[in-house]
């Protein structure tokens, strides 16, 4: 008996074959449920999974059967779902085996088998696109967040080291608050000169101005600023007097990489304070209650505060972590790969799951750039597969002498060890390390094989 994994990609298989479109994250969630034995109502899996029964059952579900229906040729139904598609499936299993099986020699030449078809790859990027049939959704919690977000009051904290996936959920959270009606404002604060994020005052103000510009208003920040009251205040006030009055309909702030701020402790604490301010505005003033806020950092944060004054603390906090084995797994037969147990554990233990390093491996795996031996061996090399990634952390472990040293360290230890918080907390930033009560060890043994022959150990 094939299970749901097996299944779900013989689907979108068939279904890219025919149609040229790939489940969606919902389809794929139904599907999942209704293959298990024991399946749960349609109100069981709108709670288990953020949305409610209704709109499972009467939206999404009949389009899928009627897709399916069509795709199969064979009248598909939550109740017949197992057994028509385990015989569709069964058959295909039969047909690729007399295909592969030796034939009488005749003085007829077979033709050749026709390609799997192929999803059309992209280069991994910073970020997953939303059509692409490769993202792997982080459940429980990351459908949870799509419905959240269209509620008053909404506090999103996305968290986990670089290329981990948190953009690629933030664009999808905000896909969803944009299919309901609602505008977006986007503000990376790597695109912030330093000048601006070690200034609160002039912070402030490229906060208003960004936000103005994306919500199509001219910015009239002087109208609001008064050096008496301060900047906290006076920018509460625009966002309050201003932004807030002249829209009508409900929006979502979303600051990504706010962990820039971090360099500049002072700076970070009153702006945090004051976003916390601004949440807890949005659970009893009408005029804040159009707000959404999403927060996306590369670390937990490390300026200490009031538990009163961090919007870190409250809110739903989605901690990203890299992909399992079963997700591994799932992503290799969506790239059409079949991993062997022993392959599966190579890659795990090379890059611990991590989201960029594992696709960026299947995506040269499945256009033949190399074969498994070739692209394994090279991995940790200046010439591999992974150079880019590689020189990005050597380049920033070179700037930071402290940041280089405490790292050494790591790579030297045989054991986890405790490094000075900053350093930690950095390092994890960059996904180098695992921190655990405290204490650190090195991510991977991608990382380990090519930082200890490059760095004074």
């Amino acid at each position: 008996m094939p299970d749901a994994d097996a299944i779900i990609s013989f689907v979108d298989r068939t279904l890219y074959a025919q149609t040229g479109e790939h489940l969606n994250t919902l389809q794929r969630l139904l599907l999942q449920e209704t293959w298990q034995e024991t399946r749960r109502t349609y109100e069981e899996i709108g709670k288990a999974y953020g949305y409610s029964g209704s709109y499972i059952q009467q939206g999404i579900a009949p389009k899928l059967w009627r897709l399916l229906s069509r795709v199969f040729g064979e009248k598909i139904s939550k109740k017949n779902l197992r057994s028509v598609l385990l015989g569709q499936f069964q058959q295909q299993t039969q047909q690729q085996a007399q295909q592969q099986s030796p034939q009488p020699q005749t003085p007829v030449v077979a033709a050749p088998a026709p390609p799997a078809t192929q999803p059309a790859l992209d280069y991994p990027t910073d970020s997953v696109p939303l059509d692409s049939p490769f993202y792997v959704v982080r459940s429980p919690l990351e459908p949870q967040c799509y419905q959240d977000i269209l509620q008053s009051s909404a506090l999103l904290r996305i968290k986990g080291p670089r290329q981990i996936g948190k953009t690629s959920l933030m664009n999808r959270i905000l896909a969803q608050a944009k299919q309901a009606g609602q505008q977006t404002v986007v503000l990376n604060f790597q695109q912030a000169e330093q000048s601006i994020l070690s200034d609160l005052n002039r912070l402030l103000r490229w906060l208003a101005a960004n936000i103005s510009r994306q919500l199509k208003l001219p910015a009239v920040l002087d109208e609001f600023w008064d050096q008496d009251t301060g900047s906290k205040m006076s920018c509460t006030l625009y966002m309050e007097g201003y932004l807030l009055a002249e829209t009508q309909t409900p929006w979502v702030l979303a600051l990504e990489e706010i962990s820039e701020l971090f360099d500049y402790p002072e700076v970070a604490r009153d702006f945090l304070a004051m976003l916390r301010t601004w949440h807890e505005y949005t659970k009893v003033e009408p005029e804040w209650q159009t707000m959404r806020l999403v927060l996306v950092q590369s670390t937990e944060s490390y300026v200490q505060l009031n538990i009163n004054q961090s919007p870190f603390n409250v809110g739903l906090e989605l901690a990203l972590q890299p992909f399992t084995a079963e997700q591994v797994q799932d992503l290799a037969q969506r790239h059409q790969l079949a991993l062997t147990p022993a392959q599966l554990a190579e890659v795990m233990q090379g890059v611990a799951g991590h989201p960029h390093l594992v696709r960026l491996l299947f995506y040269h795996l499945a256009q033949g750039t190399g074969s498994w031996s070739e692209l394994m061996a090279g991995a940790a090399t200046d010439t591999g597969i992974y150079h880019d990634h590689l020189h990005r952390h050597l380049g920033q472990l070179e700037k930071f002498p402290a940041l280089r040293g405490a790292f050494a360290q790591v790579l030297q230890a045989d054991q986890p060890i405790e490094l000075p918080q900053v350093e930690a907390f950095r390092l994890q930033s960059m996904g180098l390390v695992q921190l655990l009560n405290n204490q650190v060890t090195v991510s991977c043994e991608l990382y380990r094989q090519y930082f200890a022959g490059r760095l004074e150990c």
